[in-house]
C-alpha cells in the first residue's frame, strides 16, 4: 500500500502538482524564484505552508509556467510525473476503481485535489460521453488566457493517462481545443482526433464506461478514498462552484428562469456570501449564467441544427435576436455561421 502520512495532517493538505512541476522547470533552466516571479508565490511561503495553496495562486503558477517554460511536453511530463510517483491518492482511487464510470465520478468529486479544472455535468449523447472543462478564471487578460491553456492541456492529459493505465483503447477518445490552444505532441499518437472547438472537452465511447480495470488493488482503492475524503473535508469552494453550474443548467433545462437570489438560496449562503463565491472564481452571476448557455448550445447543436428560434427557447432568451447578440460575443460568430462550421468545431455521432 501507498503510505501517505497519517500523522502529519498538514501534510494532507499540500499540492502534489507542485512537486511534480518545480523539478521539471528547474531542469529547463527555469528557478522556483523564476517561475514565481509575478505571482504571489515564494519559495519561503511554500515552504512556511508546506504546500498548501489558495485557488488564486495556483491559478497563477499555471498561468506562470505556461509562458516562460518554452517546452510542449512540459504538462504530460507534470502528469506522468503524478502518476509514476503516485504524488496524490486521487491518482490510486480513479486508477483503481471498479469500472471508467466511478474513477470518473470520483475524479468529478475531488478534482480540486490535483488542481482547480473543473468539468462541467457530462453530456451522455447516442455512443459517447462527453466531458468539457469549464474555464476557471481569477485573473486578468493575458494571464487569464496562459492559466486556461494549462489548465485545459493538464485536464486531459490527466484523463488520457487514467485511460491508459486502465489499459482502455485511448486511440477511440476524442479531443476537442479551442483554436488558441496547441494540443501536446503525445496526443497525436494516441487518440484519433484532435478538432476545434470553443470549450476545451473530452469524448469518451460509452461502451468503455463500464469497463474493469485489469490491475485493480482493492485494498489502494479504500486506501485511497479513505485519504481523499479526508482532504476534500477542507476544500469546499470548487465543488461549489460545480454545484452552481449543475443548478443554472438544470434551470435552463427545465425552462426556469434564474436569478442570484434563488442560486444562493439553493446552495444555502447568503447573497453577498454568492458574489464572494463567483468572485473568487473570477465570474459575476451573469458571466457564469452565460458560460453555462454557451456549454448548452455547444451541446445542443451536436444533437442537431436548431433554428435560432429553437436555441433562443433552449437557453432562455425572450426572442432570437437577443440569442443571436450573444453568440455574437461568446465565439466571435453569428449563429448561422456556427452551424456553416459544425463540421469542424464539433465531433460528429458519425465519427464516433
Amino acid at each position: 500500500m501507498r503510505p501517505w502520512p497519517t500523522s502529519d495532517q498538514r501534510r494532507l493538505l499540500g499540492k502534489p502538482f507542485i512537486r511534480a512541476l518545480l523539478p521539471l522547470a528547474e531542469r529547463r533552466g527555469i528557478s522556483s524564484s523564476e517561475l514565481f516571479r509575478g505571482t504571489l508565490l515564494s519559495e519561503q511561503k511554500l515552504q512556511i505552508n508546506n504546500f498548501r495553496l489558495t485557488d488564486h495562486e495556483m491559478l497563477s503558477l499555471l498561468a506562470s509556467a505556461e509562458e516562460k517554460i518554452n517546452d510542449p511536453h512540459l504538462w504530460q511530463l507534470v502528469v506522468e510525473t503524478l502518476f509514476s510517483d503516485r504524488l496524490n491518492p486521487l491518482i490510486d482511487l480513479t486508477v483503481h476503481a471498479q469500472t471508467l464510470k466511478q474513477a470518473l465520478i470520483h475524479l468529478s468529486r475531488f478534482q480540486s485535489l490535483i488542481q482547480p479544472f473543473l468539468f462541467a455535468p457530462t453530456q451522455r449523447f447516442e455512443n459517447y460521453l462527453q466531458l468539457d472543462f469549464i474555464p476557471v478564471e481569477g485573473l486578468s487578460g493575458k494571464m487569464n488566457q496562459l492559466c486556461y491553456s494549462a489548465n485545459c492541456k493538464i485536464g486531459v492529459a490527466i484523463l488520457l493517462m487514467l485511460g491508459r493505465a486502465r489499459g482502455l483503447a485511448v486511440n477511440q477518445w476524442h479531443v476537442s481545443l479551442p483554436e488558441d490552444i496547441s494540443p501536446l505532441p503525445t496526443w497525436k499518437k494516441w487518440v484519433k482526433e484532435v478538432s476545434s472547438r470553443p470549450i476545451c472537452g473530452l469524448s469518451i465511447p460509452a461502451e468503455q464506461l463500464q469497463e474493469h480495470s485489469p490491475e485493480r488493488n482493492l485494498a489502494q482503492y479504500h486506501q485511497a478514498l479513505s485519504f481523499c475524503q479526508m482532504q476534500h473535508q477542507t476544500q469546499t469552494q470548487a465543488s461549489a462552484m460545480l454545484s452552481v453550474f449543475k443548478w443554472l443548467d438544470y434551470q435552463l433545462e427545465t425552462g426556469h428562469d434564474a436569478s442570484l437570489t434563488e442560486l444562493a438560496t439553493e446552495i444555502g449562503i447568503s447573497l453577498s456570501s454568492c458574489k464572494r463565491l463567483l468572485a473568487s472564481h473570477g465570474y459575476s452571476f451573469q458571466q457564469i449564467y452565460d458560460l453555462v448557455r454557451l456549454h448548452r448550445l455547444l451541446n445542443l447543436l451536436q444533437k442537431y441544427p436548431y433554428s435560432n428560434v429553437e436555441l433562443a427557447q433552449k437557453l432562455g432568451y425572450s426572442n432570437p435576436n437577443n440569442f443571436r447578440r450573444a453568440c455574437k460575443r461568446w465565439l466571435g460568430i453569428v449563429p448561422e455561421e456556427l452551424r456553416q462550421q459544425q463540421s469542424a468545431l464539433f465531433i460528429s455521432n458519425s465519427a464516433l
